[in-house]
């Protein structure tokens, strides 16, 4: 007589540094195959049977007596932070719902732009429940400098923020007072006006034209040479010649040389001063006893 027994399977599933949950069971005949399945929790997943065996559903057949135990253990996800660049901020490895922290992320200013942290992409979930890689991003700001226009003797004509790339200006045109020597003409700045990449200084240049002066030599009672338009800094000779009867005295400036050489640093006017010539007349008698001689007017 062919004999029947009847076998019992428990299915018993442990979690590492978790309590044993409740185990299932059932009673299949010898021979009978049946099917056992470990299903994970949310944020574990299935790692063993106790017989070795990875398929978290299998048959197993009834060939006596068994507990088959499974075994979990809890997801970890490797969570990675990067800078804009791609180079990696942070990274590391995170069990199930444990809290992410995100470092921090700095873009270095440029020229051209000031960069301030604005956001990671994708935004990031704090708690850790999947694989992750997240990219820091950035606003920019676009540097302003400051451009300086100063005159030829270095005061401020203008000082204005301009934005990088701009082409900066001056409005108006700087002035030089003359001076004795030269009369002045603006004519550019020391270097050509470039659009903005940092800050920059630009000086007005002037050309100087010579200034011309009138010399104005003159005298009652003689006759003086060398009045005229001259450049500063050229020479003119001047000459004073009395009249008749006359003779030559100074210059209204002090100076007793008829002729001489003037250097032109303005407007010049000389006067010659002439003097009349004055004589001793005198009478004498030959003999006083026999008469007297006089003399007048």
């Amino acid at each position: 007589m062919k004999h029947l027994f009847s076998y019992v399977a428990a299915i018993l599933c442990a979690t590492p540094m978790l309590a044993q949950v409740p185990q299932t069971q059932l009673e299949a005949d010898c021979g009978e195959k049946v099917t056992i399945t470990a299903t994970p929790e949310e944020g574990y997943h299935f790692v063993r049977w106790s017989d070795g065996d990875t398929n978290p559903v299998r048959l197993v057949e009834a060939t006596g007596d068994a507990t088959y135990r499974c075994y979990f253990a809890i997801n970890q996800y490797t969570i990675t932070f990067k800078n804009w660049n791609d180079t990696v901020l942070q990274t590391g490895t995170y069990d199930h719902g444990n809290a992410v922290t995100a470092p921090t992320a700095t873009k270095t200013a440029d020229a051209q732009y000031t960069y301030t942290f604005d956001h990671w992409s994708p935004n990031v979930n704090y708690t850790a429940e999947a694989d992750a890689e997240y990219t820091a991003v950035f606003t920019s700001t676009l540097n302003q400098y400051t451009i300086t226009f100063k005159n030829w003797d270095g005061s401020i004509l203008e000082a204005k923020e301009w934005k990088y790339g701009e082409l900066p200006s001056y409005t108006g045109t700087p002035t030089r007072p003359a001076d004795t020597e030269f009369t002045y003409t603006f004519s550019g700045w020391d270097h050509a006006i470039n659009t903005v990449t940092g800050e920059d200084v630009y000086i007005a240049q002037y050309n100087g034209a010579t200034n011309s002066y009138v010399l104005t030599v003159s005298g009652d009672n003689g006759i003086t040479t060398g009045s005229g338009t001259y450049q500063y800094g050229k020479t003119a000779d001047i000459t004073a010649t009395p009249n008749a009867c006359y003779h030559f005295v100074r210059w209204s400036d002090g100076d007793t040389n008829a002729n001489r050489t003037i250097t032109i640093t303005g407007t010049t006017n000389l006067v010659a001063i002439f003097e009349l010539n004055k004589y001793t007349i005198k009478v004498v008698s030959d003999n006083e006893t026999q008469g007297k001689a006089s003399i007048s007017k």
